[in-house]
């Protein structure tokens, strides 16, 4: 997951606004799409027009304001591959009326997909990815986001298929996890006849929300969860009233979830640093780092 911006509404130098994009397996899934994410994509050296995925978790401009732009150098780059956008309804609308008032005309397939707030919803699948939406507690309609790695398929060792004459059907059966039982009563077990396979991983996107203690649920587990932190514990009551979230009630978020790690982000242009963030999320989940523009984070299985 590498941050494109993790400062709040008013963009900072060196502090934009939210965007982030996670690599699955070389799928890129771009997640808001705040101003100047572009150039945030080319200092990162991200191959943005490998970005098939866009998810955009609310209409507030600082979450998705440098999208137009973005679908605009798509096309002056001569994209021809779809590209998936899934977004509140109205995003749709807006997008429509960008290429209206400009007269543009996009010589690639856009197709947007609508986001809804009752419930979590698978949005996108693969056989290797699930991309859903679970819901979030804003001012307007929010939704956060989770990516999650799907098992891979174990892999039969060579020597036990070169000193055992494995034939198709038994290494079938044995990536499906399947002890192999010959006619003669030979046994092939999986245990010993397959690669160990590494735990599918998982990532959870919160970026706008109060708190609210059924996101703990939503992303139950998750191995790296990105939850807004607005304020310091000491502007609670500003968080309450502008519908988001102190660095200590982040950090019971990650701690009831059960969370690898948390990385705290949006932080409010009245601090210059993160810090005080810092202090308050580890006094009640530890691992917890502090977003930074640029910042590369891997998605590391903690099973």
């Amino acid at each position: 997951m590498t941050i494109l911006g993790c400062g709040a509404a008013l963009p900072l130098p060196g502090r934009n606004p939210t965007a982030q994009v996670v690599n699955v397996h070389e799928k890129q899934f771009l997640l808001d799409c705040g101003e100047g994410t572009q150039i945030a994509l080319r200092h990162a050296r991200v191959r943005m027009m490998r970005i098939d995925h866009i998810a955009i978790s609310h209409l507030h401009g600082d979450h998705y304001l440098g999208l137009p732009g973005l679908i605009s150098t798509f096309n002056l780059l001569g994209r021809t591959r779809a590209l998936h956008v899934y977004g509140p309804p109205k995003l749709q609308e807006v997008l429509a009326l960008h290429q209206e008032v400009g007269e543009g005309r996009l010589d690639f397939p856009l197709h947007f997909h609508p986001t809804q707030t009752e419930e979590r919803a698978v949005l996108f699948e693969d056989k290797s990815v699930v991309l859903e939406s679970f819901p979030v507690r804003h001012r307007i309609p929010t939704t956060g986001f989770l990516l999650r790695e799907k098992p891979k398929e174990p892999g039969v060792k060579r020597e036990w298929v070169r000193d055992h004459d494995l034939v198709p059907s038994e290494i079938l059966a044995l990536k499906r996890g399947e002890d192999v039982v010959r006619s003669n009563g030979e046994v092939i077990p999986f245990s010993k006849a397959c690669h160990p396979v590494p735990a599918a991983r998982s990532y959870a996107f919160a970026a706008d929300t109060k708190y609210w203690t059924a996101v703990a649920e939503f992303v139950k587990g998750v191995d790296v969860l990105y939850h807004e932190a607005t304020f310091d514990d000491g502007m609670k009551a500003r968080a309450e009233k502008t519908y988001h979230t102190t660095a200590s009630q982040a950090a019971k978020v990650a701690r009831d979830a059960g969370v690898g790690q948390l990385v705290i982000g949006h932080v409010s242009a009245r601090y210059d640093s993160p810090s005080l963030h810092l202090d308050q999320a580890r006094a009640i989940f530890p691992n917890v780092v502090a977003a930074s523009d640029g910042q590369v984070i891997p998605v590391q299985s903690h099973l």
